[in-house]
């Protein structure tokens, strides 16, 4: 899943503070070449999300080359508990309940060669499964199997 553009990083994080407690926040800085600066300017405003969905199956994870990722997508929508619990819904098929937030990333792109800097914002939820079944390659995953977060 590709990073989303947010012109409005502030108002993602604003939200995060007012719906969630004690979650860590990681800031970086990475320089991009012209192109890869070009590719993410022209993605639309979002807040990348990714679930970790437990339930007794375990965690809901997603196939990833010869490994497995938790799964998620990009939204534009307030990043409150309700909203994220749908969303996880519709992207794995599992109910659930957010009960908070894990961490969230903060990066900075820059170009040399292109005026400005572009933010962009995810962050990891944690979630406890309350029914459904997996489903859009969603499988569970023995909670001792390594599943990956990669960047978002």
């Amino acid at each position: 899943m590709e990073c989303s553009v947010s012109g409005g990083a502030s108002e993602y994080l604003d939200a995060l503070y007012e719906e969630y407690e004690g979650f860590d926040v990681q800031q970086t800085t990475v320089g991009v070449d012209h192109g890869e600066f070009d590719v993410v300017r022209g993605r639309p405003d979002g807040m990348a999300v990714r679930g970790r969905i437990r339930g007794e199956g375990g965690v809901v994870a997603l196939p990833d080359g010869d490994g497995w990722v938790l799964p998620g997508g990009v939204t534009d929508a307030r990043p409150d508990r309700g909203t994220v619990a749908r969303l996880l819904e519709g992207w794995t098929g599992v109910r659930c309940s957010v009960e908070g937030l894990d961490r969230v990333s903060i990066v900075c792109l820059q170009c040399d060669d292109a005026p400005g800097e572009l933010w962009t914002v995810s962050g990891v939820f944690s979630a406890t499964a309350e029914g459904g079944s997996p489903r859009h390659g969603a499988v569970w995953q023995d909670r001792s199997e390594t599943i990956a977060v990669p960047s978002l």
